[in-house]
């Protein structure tokens, strides 16, 4: 994965322009019950950079990532995009949550109870 850096980003932009990519993203499971996805979106307006970044007060909800991204597509400035998933205790999912497996996980709000915005199915 690729650590969140200004000058990185800044040299890239130099050399190739606008630009986007996956520096630490993982494709979304088809069942949004499953899991909710927090996303970081990296860019030189970000609030700081270096692994700080991707911490908790940075993480956007699915709908704010995808807000910012558009924005960020429409006004030509690069970014790199980041995220991770967290099981939901969702009676849909097959997840045990009392399982060894899932001692030491987070995990989000059942779907129906996550007040996030919709984004494509997603909250």
């Amino acid at each position: 994965m690729r650590m969140p850096s200004f000058k990185k980003l800044a040299t890239e932009t130099e050399r190739r322009g606008f630009h986007w990519k996956f520096c630490g993203a993982s494709h979304r499971h088809p069942n949004p019950r499953f899991y909710k996805y927090y996303w970081w979106i990296f860019w030189q307006e970000s609030p700081c950079d270096g692994w700080a970044f991707k911490t908790k007060p940075y993480r956007l909800a699915t709908q704010q990532a995808f807000d910012l991204i558009q924005r960020l597509q429409a006004e030509k400035q690069s970014y790199w995009i980041y995220n991770t998933r967290l099981p939901r205790l969702d009676p849909a999912n097959p997840f045990n949550p009392k399982a060894e497996v899932w001692r030491d996980a987070e995990w989000a709000p059942a779907f129906d109870e996550d007040t996030d915005a919709e984004h494509e199915g997603f909250k």
